[in-house]
């Protein structure tokens, strides 16, 4: 992933995990419970992405990692960056690495003689 990608309107954006320091911007462009949710995350299972100008964030999306998922949240302050974030959104969930399956996993009991 490049980390900053121009945009058709001479604008350069970054993409980016979101941190703590991104609470207020969240805030203002999701509400105050999506953005607790979108900085709480299992990026295991999920991936939310930033997309900032000068520490201003400008749009922000999540999506759960698996193939052929579409971002369930998307917010941006215009029409280019809400395309980028999605573009990188997709193609991260379909990149990503799905850890194995749990079943066998199950610690067995030794007898003791």
């Amino acid at each position: 992933m490049l980390l900053h990608h121009p945009l058709p309107s001479g604008a350069r954006v970054r993409l980016r995990l979101p941190v703590r320091a991104d609470t207020e911007s969240l805030r203002g462009l999701v509400g105050r419970e999506t953005a607790e949710r979108l900085l709480r995350f299992d990026p295991r299972r999920r991936a939310v992405i930033c997309a900032v100008d000068f520490e201003e964030v400008r749009g922000v999306g999540a999506i759960d990692l698996r193939p052929g998922a579409l971002p369930d949240v998307l917010e941006a302050s215009d029409k280019d960056v809400a395309m980028l974030l999605a573009l990188a959104l997709q193609t991260r969930a379909d990149t990503a690495k799905h850890p194995p399956a749990r079943r066998g996993l199950r610690l067995r009991r030794t007898r003791r003689r």
